[in-house]
């Protein structure tokens, strides 16, 4: 069989198939107006960590300095309590004490791998002349190189960052950012279609903090191509696993 023209029916619509995606269900049909904005937008905002990038870059970190296993139990006890996202970052942080030795040595020689279909769907959307932002919780030192390899300017991205002391180690982060607190995506968000004088600007990640950036996004896409859960599809105006499906949908229009 030749996978490139096998296709199956799924959600009342045909999903082209490829070898890798034989074990993966369609996406949801896409609704009408997440179509049309799509189609009308003139920015898409990405979350980083499990969207742009397969991984979570503060676990990449914590792996790094030998404290993964602290940093996933500090995460499990989190989630059960009432922590903002400011006091959880700082508690994480905490136990990693990064240095500036080790996040060079991290992005050198184990960068973050962007998601299948990120870049290729970056290309497309500057072929429609959508502009493309990063909104994140995660950390500049970490998310810039690999923006630079999508060609994404360093204005276009709001994300935290490091503070270090001259001898590069960990003296806390830039509590002024938007993602530094809990509802900040949004805050970000804003600013982005303030700054930029955005019309229609879609948020697209796989968390509930992104789900929250709509309003002021106009709409919010799941992601769930690298984490899937319940709660983000539920909360979203389209779900997807594929950067192909958003990809689908600006070529064939």
């Amino acid at each position: 069989i030749n996978l490139q023209h096998y296709f199956i029916q799924s959600n009342l619509r045909y999903c082209k198939m490829a070898p890798h995606d034989l074990i993966k269900p369609c996406d949801e049909t896409v609704p009408v107006n997440v179509r049309h904005t799509l189609l009308g937008c003139d920015c898409i905002c990405f979350d980083v960590d499990s969207t742009m990038l397969s991984c979570e870059g503060i676990d990449e970190m914590a792996g790094h300095a030998g404290k993964a296993e602290e940093v996933k139990a500090l995460t499990r006890k989190a989630m059960g309590s009432n922590s903002s996202f400011r006091d959880a970052l700082t508690d994480r942080l905490n136990i990693i004490q990064p240095t500036t030795q080790m996040i060079s040595d991290l992005v050198q020689n184990s960068p973050p791998s962007l998601t299948p279909g990120f870049k290729e769907l970056v290309e497309v959307m500057r072929s429609r002349n959508i502009d493309v932002c990063l909104v994140s919780g995660a950390f500049h030192c970490l998310i810039d190189p690999a923006a630079n390899r999508c060609g994404i300017p360093r204005d276009h991205i709001i994300a935290n960052t490091l503070i270090f002391d001259e001898h590069g180690r960990y003296r806390g982060f830039d509590k002024e950012s938007f993602t530094s607190k809990s509802g900040g995506k949004a805050t970000a968000v804003q600013f982005l279609k303030d700054s930029f004088n955005y019309k229609k600007i879609i948020m697209v990640g796989d968390g509930m903090t992104d789900a929250e950036a709509r309003p002021p996004a106009d709409i919010f896409i799941g992601f769930g191509g690298n984490v899937q859960r319940s709660a983000v599809r539920e909360a979203s105006d389209w779900y997807v696993t594929s950067f192909s499906s958003i990809i689908e949908i600006l070529q064939l229009n």
